[in-house]
């Protein structure tokens, strides 16, 4: 027995990083309610900011897929071009800045968990495009990346996706 559907409703869990990273020598500093670049006072390697998400996506897929029934249940054919349009909404699990430097000529990687006023709920909308298990996705995050921050900052990204 075998159905098929053009259009259905797409969802699951994702686990997200989201870094931002600095240069000229600078980094992130945390200062009450704001969060800056400020120069640091030795050579930066690398100044990095990451985010850790766990979200739920919600899409609309489109593109022909199957439902075949077999012995051992029922399993779904989505080995064909398929898009989706949607969003997303979920949480910020850690927010971490990872600093490569040099200080009096040795080298020193150290780490700093704290908020950042990062925005504690994720949400925002995205779209992929793709074909089989493999699709080219891009999201917006509706919610700013700092929270009262003087300037509002929104994060953008571009990727690849793997789902079933």
């Amino acid at each position: 027995l075998t159905t098929s559907g053009f259009a259905r409703l797409r969802y699951g869990l994702s686990f997200q990083f989201n870094g931002l990273k600095a240069d000229d020598n600078l980094y992130f500093v945390e200062d009450g309610d704001q969060t800056y670049l400020e120069e640091f006072p030795f050579d930066v390697d690398k100044a990095k900011l990451r985010m850790d998400n766990l979200v739920i996506p919600l899409h609309f897929e489109f593109g022909p897929r199957t439902l075949t029934y077999g012995e051992k249940g029922a399993y779904y054919d989505t080995s064909n071009f398929k898009i989706g349009v949607g969003g997303y909404a979920g949480v910020n699990l850690n927010t971490i800045q990872k600093l490569k430097y040099e200080e009096d000529g040795n080298n020193r990687k150290t780490k700093f968990s704290q908020s950042y006023n990062t925005s504690n709920f994720i949400y925002g909308v995205s779209a992929y495009i793709g074909y089989d298990t493999w699709a080219l996705y891009a999201k917006y995050d509706l919610n700013p990346i700092f929270k009262d921050n003087a300037v509002e900052q929104n994060n953008i990204s571009i990727g690849v996706r793997f789902s079933h």
